[in-house]
């Protein structure tokens, strides 16, 4: 027999282009049916070959690929929808949502922020993705001190539009302005005002949802149990999010910003210890986010730890000065340091921008840098000691200098909720929430050697962090959903290992009880999902 010519690389390069054609192939001769219905369930079919994709269209991969916001899932081998439907209206979800279950389809709604697993835009069966990237219009009532904001619309977008009305509003949601509102409020939401205001579905007042039988619904029409489990408990585990109504909450109209840095040759060890104690009880008006890196010391082979400390505090320096230098004078923070900038660039400023960068930015899609990582998160409930610190940073020097922990203190406001106001239970008595990232930067894929050693650097960080971080059970933040923790979802044991991590039990127990009401046939089903038993 004659031995094949081609390299290992071209072989696999074959390969995937055989299973792509054959995808593609699949996927037009399946989703044939699909194009049928909408076509005779709507009045336009002009409308419809504008806004329905299929792999046989031009247009389908670059509408695909211009949302997915983590690139370790721009690849060959990640599924892809059957059909992409990018509704401008209502009706058009609702035809999309009767011809899916129709013909047997499944539903993925994206709504273009980050979704670190791809859940929104990727599948291993047939399904249909409603991308709402049309639906994006944001009304802001300054006078009534609320927004409604379509699903399809960023936070930046969010953000640009109360400041074109008013300096002394804002929401209180997380810092990257490429997050989608849609699935951000469905999984809680958190950001530099939360020590303040709480997260951001403590702060929605009202909804426009779809349920699973194409029925408009609102906060009344719902009923309260639907519009608690929505807002925390992940939306699209119930229905379609169309809207959210958002309550806006009071700024001044200058905040004081400040960014610095400690290594360890500069204390950063013995600061962190002191931060872990005082960030979560200091002036709710303050907020100190942290980033912990690992990186060589100037030209040399030797490595160091260094802190970034990013505060905003809600008010001048002149009152922020006095305040850290009674509480925190370790930290160093000095008149210099401080700007006193709008709240909306602020934003600009924690997105890493100076803050004369236009704020037009933050409605710029793709002028921002997309991920290209794995995430994990934890919750710190008691101060981590300083021999723990230690071999945290130990372990951090052990990486490639792909790794990074971004920390959040909680504390003030999130006192004030019981962990069952809404779905999201991480409240009372949490100090620190944890974000460990690993970036496959300057890999191909994430399946690369390096970007493997990558992946099992970052679970051996998490095994480390297992004395240090919540437990019984183990908390973990739903909207950095991370599907190591499990899948499972036959019975309550399985789904348990899992959804109590995200909800804890009692708010676990009543999703699953809201679900088998309102879609107990798991129409609206996904990896992680709320189940029905």
């Amino acid at each position: 027999m004659k031995k094949s010519q081609l390299t290992f690389p071209a072989l696999l390069l074959v390969l995937t282009l055989f299973l792509s054609a054959s995808w593609v192939t699949l996927s037009s001769s399946v989703s044939g049916d699909l194009i049928s219905c909408l076509q005779s369930k709507s009045n336009n079919v002009t409308i419809i070959s504008q806004l329905v994709f299929t792999p046989v269209n031009a247009s389908f991969l670059p509408v695909w690929q211009v949302a997915v916001q983590n690139t370790r899932f721009l690849k060959p081998s990640t599924t892809r929808p059957s059909v992409i439907v990018t509704p401008v209206e209502e009706t058009l979800i609702q035809t999309s949502l009767y011809c899916a279950k129709k013909h047997g389809y499944e539903i993925r709604i994206r709504s273009g922020g980050h979704d670190y697993e791809g859940l929104s835009y990727t599948a291993d069966v047939p399904f249909v993705m409603l991308d709402f990237t049309n639906m994006r219009s944001i009304q802001v009532d300054v006078a009534k001190r609320t927004a409604w904001v379509e699903a399809g619309a960023t936070l930046g977008e969010l953000y640009y539009s109360i400041s074109q009305e008013t300096d002394t509003l804002y929401f209180p949601a997380g810092v990257c302005p490429t997050v989608g509102v849609g699935g951000y409020m469905g999984g809680g939401g958190y950001g530099n005002l939360l020590r303040k205001y709480g997260t951001a579905a403590d702060n929605v007042v009202d909804v426009r949802f779809m349920d699973v039988d194409g029925n408009l619904l609102d906060r009344r029409s719902m009923g309260e149990d639907l519009f608690w489990a929505i807002r925390g408990g992940g939306a699209s585990s119930f229905g379609i999010v169309l809207a959210w109504k958002l309550r806006l909450v009071p700024v001044p109209k200058k905040v004081t910003v400040f960014i610095l840095n400690k290594t360890l040759e500069q204390g950063a060890t013995e600061i962190f210890h002191k931060y872990q104690y005082v960030a979560p009880t200091i002036d709710r008006n303050l907020h100190i986010r942290t980033q912990v890196f690992a990186e060589y010391i100037g030209n040399t082979t030797k490595k160091t730890i260094r802190i970034m400390f990013e505060g905003i505090y809600q008010g001048t320096s002149d009152t922020l000065l006095p305040l850290l230098g009674k509480i925190f004078p370790e930290l160093g923070v000095t008149r210099e340091i401080c700007e006193e900038v709008k709240m909306v660039q602020s934003t600009v400023v924690f997105w890493g921008l100076p803050s004369s960068t236009p704020t037009e930015i933050l409605t710029n899609r793709s002028a921002i840098a997309k991920l290209n990582n794995k995430s994990k998160s934890d919750y710190v409930r008691t101060p981590i000691p300083i021999r723990g610190l230690r071999k945290i940073w130990r372990k951090l020097m052990e990486n490639d200098g792909s790794a990074l922990l971004m920390i959040n203190p909680f504390g003030g406001r999130m006192d004030d909720f019981s962990e069952t106001s809404i779905p999201y239970p991480h409240r009372a008595g949490v100090l620190l929430q944890i974000l460990k990232t690993v970036n496959f930067n300057g890999q191909p894929s994430d399946a690369t050697p390096t970007s493997l050693r990558r992946i099992a650097w970052l679970q051996s960080l998490d095994a480390l962090l297992t004395p240090y971080v919540s437990n019984n059970p183990r908390e973990a933040y739903s909207n950095y959903n991370d599907l190591d923790l499990g899948v499972g979802s036959a019975n309550y044991e399985e789904a348990s290992v899992w959804g109590e991590r995200y909800w804890k039990k009692e708010n676990f127990k009543k999703l699953i009880r809201i679900k088998a009401k309102v879609d107990p046939n798991n129409f609206f089903r996904r990896p992680q999902s709320i189940p029905v038993f």
